[in-house]
């Protein structure tokens, strides 16, 4: 009997010179909105840019997800870098992410504009992880129910949210 991978539970570094983008998305239903998280870590895993973002809930935790996913690689755009692996913590983004998918009914359209804004990315990937792995862009998506509309961090995360990076370290 073959043995299906082994999906990560703990956030690992990117090889050598790399960055890894870590998004992940939150329903606040009974506001009617979303959040969306986001942190940019090089291979130390020292976060280089992080944001929570604050969205009208678009109906479904996948729509919510897949906007986070394109949120994440429009940051690496509006960053200027020219390489990223993605991860998330959702199963159905990361297959639609990795097959290009653009046909799937609810995102497809989100899809298409993921793939078309990652053109402008030299080198990127998708990369699945369990939500255990993905505390930081978890605690950045959950941190927006507070937030303006878009907070943004260079070289750090907000105080509340340090505790998750170190325990990545």
């Amino acid at each position: 009997m073959a043995k299906s991978p082994a999906i990560a539970t703990k956030w690992s570094p990117p090889l050598g010179e790399g960055y890894k983008t870590n998004y992940d998305g939150a329903v606040f239903e009974e506001a009617g909105e979303a959040g969306i998280g986001v942190v940019v870590r090089n291979g130390n895993g020292e976060v280089l840019a992080a944001l929570s973002e604050k969205i009208p809930y678009p109906g479904t935790v996948e729509l919510v997800e897949i906007l986070a996913a394109r949120r994440a690689v429009q940051f690496i755009v509006e960053l200027g870098m020219a390489q990223s692996i993605f991860e998330g913590d959702s199963e159905i983004v990361y297959k639609a992410l990795k097959s290009g998918d653009v046909g799937h009914s609810s995102f497809g359209q989100y899809v298409k504009d993921i793939m078309s804004i990652s053109g402008s990315i030299r080198t990127f990937s998708f990369s699945h992880i369990r939500r255990q792995g993905n505390c930081v862009a978890h605690a950045l998506a959950k941190r927006a129910r507070f937030a303006f509309p878009l907070l943004v961090w260079m070289e750090h995360v907000p105080p509340d949210v340090i505790p998750f990076v170190l325990s990545d370290l």
